[in-house]
């Protein structure tokens, strides 16, 4: 994965930090290269997961440097794409509800993920939300 001169700075810092974080020192390896990858520009498809893995805790748990540019270099990896996708699938649905009467919104929680229902006029659209983003559960009309 290609990085630009501002994500592979911000990264190697972050990943540098996240790895002297770590007490496991093959997990503090792992980030080391890491780090040692973003500095080249480019990280190598296998250090992409614990890239992800990383960026998640970090915006989830953590303080991250500089979060507009780790969101970037985050966009880039698959589950970043994954995310994008879905999120423009749900916007994609919730633009079907517009110019129609709102009859109920309603949500549900759960252990790992909350479902949201709106029901209009003339559709039922469920949204399920977790730590993997927004996703449209089904979309029924009539």
């Amino acid at each position: 994965m290609k990085l630009d001169p501002s994500e592979a700075e911000v990264l190697a810092l972050d990943a540098r930090a996240f790895a002297h974080a770590l007490p496991d020192p093959v997990a503090r390896s792992r980030f080391e290269q890491l780090s040692t990858a973003a500095v080249s520009g480019d990280v190598p498809d296998e250090l992409i997961p614990p890239l992800e893995t990383m960026l998640e805790l970090l915006f989830e748990k953590g303080r991250p440097s500089n979060r507009a540019v780790l969101q970037s270099v985050y966009a880039k990896t698959p589950r970043g794409k994954q995310q994008t996708v879905a999120a423009r699938e749900v916007n994609k649905a919730l633009r079907t509800l517009r110019g129609q009467t709102l009859e109920d919104v309603r949500i549900t929680a759960g252990p790992s993920k909350h479902t949201l229902i709106v029901e209009t006029d003339r559709v039922r659209l469920t949204l399920e939300l977790d730590s993997g983003g927004a996703r449209v559960s089904s979309l029924e009309t009539g």
